[in-house]
């Protein structure tokens, strides 16, 4: 992906300036006369939390529950985007050949008319589903290996031979086509790069090469073991074609891959920065809250430090699966032993987003139980949590310009990843909107204020001519979703909704 600048810009009027940091971090709003540089034109704003449906973060089902006759949505549990698995086969007829039109555009159009976005991953191997592999490779001849792990039956999925040169172009070809269509289209949240391994995750486990781990022995290098992941060049050879086809839409990948081409392994205690690090690739934890904080050598958090992964979430996003043994259980007080600490893993991983299915197909999560509760304050507090603190708004003559500043910082635990337009709108006294205006504000990039260096960014903004008549007005702002129904992202401020649906309101004004 292209990266683009984000704050510290001074283009046409706006300014954006730092502050030096607060040691901790106030959960009510700040008093403008204790801010740096404060003036008595400065008004604060009170925090109000932000929804749990906020755009392209929190908790999401698979989106079939919304056709399921057997597991259908059963409440009315929050939520912004919908995830789904497809088949490359589903995808892809020929090496040059692709049907998206019947194998993608269904489930995005269906997402999208509820107002959600979405979030899926291509496989070839699913273990118990018939084969993802497209039939044209097998007819050509492509070697497969037949296994009976993880409930899989002879005749249903195979894994490929991924060093296969056919198979090898046929993906590069696919993945250039799918990002030529779906670059930047706004009915896809985040993309999980699949294709490789059991479910797309990118393991082989237990053909991984390794002898089998027990609590005597841990696993080790075996040539005995057969290896059925692809070589560490072609793993960079696929996430490169990914990241090369994919400028705007983010992508995520199961843990950091590519194995340096010199030293040893990434090990407890011995950290090895892998190849994949260096792309602009994020990483997806599909057994969140299980095996996700340090402990045994393959869990997550474990993979992401000793692979030099661990800052990722600052550029890249973090989403995954809550594991589905624990999604009703993990709410629950005790939680159960074999469950990590939900509110540990957020803050470890600054994860934005998980797929947690049971929630909204449970008919025990209604708004009264207690579970239903503590998840909805787990959606809230994954991702990003804007605030508005202060505003500096001052009256206008009729002839001057409008100027206005903020101050905003990020409350949640992971920035906003991708670059939506900001814009400010002007209310009359009867409630209507009587002006809008772009901005250049800019929201991605903004750092929780726990971990970034300032505790708020200053964004400020001039309207030359702002054209309105004498009277009292106030002054909205929102984010624009390029999903047109899209859920509006909302700020943690009380005054969010206050005057016009969907904008946050800034403050009064009067021209004079």
């Amino acid at each position: 992906m292209v990266k683009k600048s984000l704050f510290f810009l001074l283009i046409n009027g706006m300014l954006v300036t730092a502050c030096s940091a607060p040691s901790g971090t106030s959960t009510n709003p700040p008093n403008p006369t204790n801010l740096p540089n404060s003036s008595a034109k400065w008004q604060a704003l009170d925090y109000a939390p932000a929804p749990a449906d906020n755009p392209l973060k929190g908790l999401m089902p698979f989106y079939n529950a919304y056709g399921s006759a057997d597991t259908p949505i059963a409440n009315d549990f929050p939520h912004s985007m919908e995830y789904f698995y497809v088949p490359l086969r589903d995808l892809m007829n020929g090496p040059d050949i692709f049907t998206f039109d019947t194998g993608l555009e269904p489930q995005l159009d269906s997402i999208s008319g509820r107002g959600h976005q979405a979030v899926l991953r291509v496989y070839m191997d699913y273990p118990g589903r018939y084969t993802g592999i497209p039939q044209f490779l097998l007819d050509g001849g492509l070697k497969v290996r037949h296994y009976t792990y993880f409930g899989n039956l002879p005749n249903a999925s195979v894994c490929p031979d991924y060093d296969d040169p056919k198979l090898l172009n046929a993906l590069e070809s696919f993945i250039a086509a799918l990002g030529k269509r779906y670059d930047g289209d706004p009915r896809i949240g985040f993309i999980e790069v699949g294709l490789i391994g059991f479910w797309g995750e990118w393991h082989t486990w237990p053909q991984d090469g390794f002898t089998r781990e027990d609590s005597v022995l841990k696993a080790q290098p075996d040539p005995k073991e057969e290896n059925w992941m692809p070589s560490d060049a072609n793993q960079m050879r696929i996430l490169k074609d990914y990241d090369a086809a994919f400028n705007t839409t983010r992508l995520l990948v199961r843990y950091p891959m590519g194995m340096p081409t010199k030293g040893a392994d990434a090990a407890p205690g011995y950290r090895v920065p892998y190849q994949s690090v260096a792309l602009n690739i994020g990483y997806h934890d599909d057994s969140y809250a299980y095996e996700t904080l340090f402990g045994k050598d393959w869990y997550f958090m474990g993979k992401m430090e000793w692979r030099g992964a661990a800052d990722k979430w600052k550029t890249e996003p973090i989403g995954g699966e809550l594991r589905p043994e624990i999604q009703l259980s993990v709410w629950s007080n005790p939680i159960p032993k074999q469950a990590e600490d939900f509110s540990m893993a957020v803050d470890a991983t600054h994860v934005s987003w998980l797929i947690a299915h049971s929630i909204f197909t449970s008919r025990s999560m209604t708004s009264t139980a207690a579970p239903y509760q503590q998840a909805l304050a787990g959606a809230r507090r994954m991702g990003y949590e804007f605030y508005i603190s202060a505003v500096e708004l001052p009256d206008v003559g009729g002839s001057e310009p409008l100027r206005v500043s903020i101050r905003l910082e990020n409350r949640g635990v992971a920035p906003f990843y991708y670059d939506w337009p900001v814009e400010l709108g002007v209310v009359d006294t009867s409630g209507q909107s009587v002006a809008t205006w772009k901005t250049d504000w800019k929201i991605t990039g903004l750092l929780p204020t726990a971990a970034g260096i300032t505790p708020y960014t200053e964004l400020s903004f001039t309207q030359s001519a702002p054209g309105l008549a004498k009277g009292e007005y106030k002054l909205v702002m929102h984010v624009v979703n390029p999903l047109k129904n899209g859920k509006e992202l909302k700020f943690a401020n009380a005054t969010q909704d206050q005057d016009l649906a969907g904008w946050l309101t800034l403050g009064e004004f009067a021209v004079r």
